[in-house]
Order: C-alpha cells, then sequence, then structure tokens
C-alpha cells in the first residue's frame, strides 16, 4: 500500500487525488511542523517538506511534481501521449503551476520567509500582479481544460493550488472557463473523497 505523507489541504492533496483516480489504496500519514523536522522524517525527506509519498514496495518519492510523474506514469493515468501537442502543454501547465504561480502563493501567504515585516506588503503585492498574469493565461488556454479535452493531472493539480488563493471571488471574476473547471472539479468523486475525509478529521 501506498503511504501519503502530508498535511490536511496542503500540497500533498495531489497525490492523494491522483492515488484515488488510480484505485489505489493508500494511508495518510499527518506530518505537522515539528514533526517534519525531526530526524525520522528528515531521512525521508532531508529538507524537511510535505508531500512525500512511500511506494508500496518502500521506495520514497519527495518533491511534488516527481510524485505526479510517478503516479500518472507508472499507473497510466491523466497524462496526454508522448510527442502530442498536448503532452507539451501538459509539461508546459505543470511547469508554470509548480514553479510560478505555487511560488507566487508562497510569497502571498509566508512572506516571513522571504523578507522582513515591512516589506511584506511589497512582495505580496508583486506576486499577486504576477498571479493575475498566470491566471489570465491559464484562463486563455483552457478548452475545457487545461490541455484541451483531456482531463489530466495537472487539472487537478490546478484546483489543489487555486484553492489556496486569498480571494477566490475576484480569482473567478471574469474567469468564467476556470471557473467552470474548478466547479466540475469539486463535484469529482476522487476529491471529493479526498476532501471529505480531511474535513472530517
Amino acid at each position: 500500500m501506498y503511504k501519503v505523507y502530508g498535511r490536511p489541504f496542503a500540497g500533498s492533496l495531489i497525490a492523494e487525488f491522483l492515488l484515488s483516480e488510480a484505485n489505489e489504496k493508500y494511508e495518510f500519514i499527518k506530518i505537522d511542523y515539528d514533526t517534519s523536522k525531526q530526524d525520522e522524517f528528515l531521512n525521508k525527506n532531508p529538507l524537511g517538506k510535505i508531500p512525500v509519498l512511500e511506494c508500496p514496495d518502500g521506495h520514497l518519492v519527495f518533491e511534488t511534481t516527481a510524485i505526479v510523474a510517478h503516479i500518472v506514469e507508472t499507473k497510466n493515468i491523466l497524462i496526454p501521449e508522448i510527442e502530442t501537442q498536448q503532452r507539451d502543454l501538459y509539461n508546459q501547465s505543470m511547469s508554470i503551476m509548480s514553479t510560478s504561480i505555487y511560488q507566487n502563493y508562497h510569497h502571498i501567504n509566508h512572506s516571513y520567509y522571504y523578507v522582513s515585516e515591512e516589506n511584506y506588503d511589497d512582495l505580496r503585492n508583486m506576486a499577486t500582479t504576477r498571479q493575475a498574469t498566470l491566471y489570465n493565461y491559464i484562463e486563455s488556454i483552457l478548452n475545457p481544460y487545461l490541455c484541451g479535452e483531456e482531463i489530466t493531472a495537472a487539472d487537478f493539480y490546478l484546483y489543489m493550488i487555486s484553492a489556496w488563493d486569498q480571494n477566490r471571488k475576484k480569482l473567478f471574476t471574469d474567469r468564467p472557463k476556470l471557473s467552470s473547471l474548478i466547479k466540475e472539479l469539486s463535484d469529482r468523486p476522487s476529491i471529493k473523497k479526498v476532501i471529505t475525509s480531511h474535513s472530517n478529521h
């Protein structure tokens, strides 16, 4: 059985979504901040960050995009065929979201990691401006999914990170395709199952 080391509603959600889509049984193991800094967890990920995926054979995968790649490639789900435009768009979308949108949210929600308190507003304002540009781009390519007519793991990743937005009403204003996609995904059984499991704890 797989094990997902993470926190409720954090970056480990994507691993749970995809394992649920693959009908794979897994155990969710909650890792709080203090636990993440202890040797037992640092032996799993020396950076002390979640998520970490423990595979049935015992080997470990950390870094979110690496976990996504492991699941979609080994289970052959939610990824376009190689050597297609859709595969390039998939890789591009995953890169944009994991390196740029994710980073902007981290600047907004965890400014103390980067600058002194008197500079919080500047950092957050710049990140918010960058975020608007990126979400406008996403709105322009949704058709209805990030890779066209085929739903992929990238759409599940988009669902996860958009949930971290502090002003979701503004996020969906003038972005009807994004709003429609997020609503569709919120009703998807795999996502509902995971969200419900964390909401009940």
